[in-house]
């Protein structure tokens, strides 16, 4: 019995692994992505009505115009963590042909917007051409954080 259940756990990766398709070289249409409209939620508005364009919490805001024709976010997540803090995490894509070096930080904010928090120190993220990087970040604050923004700027 326990030898039957070993054969078919060695079995499943392989299983797996013949169901696999490679993928072909990467496309980005960045274009899309930039003309893409505002998600329908919660925003930061300035004091002084239309004196900037709203932010879109609960996702990323690049700081560099050129920034967004080179680089796509391919995935965004947060979830709470076992101490009920918050992690964020953003899967990133180089459209380029070239190595990016991107950085990122994180403002994590109450039901009111007020921040919970210091924002996060930069982060370096090295993408390869036509490749994926990823940038994670956990808030010090608990169970008070409802909002995130994770900001995306040209690396140093």
């Amino acid at each position: 019995m326990k030898r039957a259940l070993l054969l078919v756990a060695l079995a499943s990766p392989m299983v797996a692994q013949a169901a696999m398709a490679e993928n072909t070289v990467l496309k980005c249409k960045t274009w899309q992505a930039r003309r893409a409209a505002p998600v329908a939620g919660p925003v930061l508005v300035a004091n002084v009505p239309r004196s900037m364009t709203p932010i879109d919490l609960n996702a990323v805001q690049f700081t560099d115009k050129p920034l967004t024709r080179q680089v796509l976010v391919e995935g965004l997540f947060a979830r709470r963590t076992e101490t009920d803090t918050v992690e964020v995490t953003a899967r990133l894509v180089n459209c380029t042909d070239k190595p990016l070096q991107v950085q990122a930080r994180s403002s994590f904010m109450d039901m009111t917007q007020a921040p919970t928090e210091p924002v996060s120190a930069w982060t370096q993220v090295f993408i390869p051409p036509k490749g994926t990087g990823t940038y994670r970040e956990r808030s010090m604050s608990r169970d008070e954080v409802e909002y995130y923004l994770i900001e995306l700027a040209p690396g140093r």
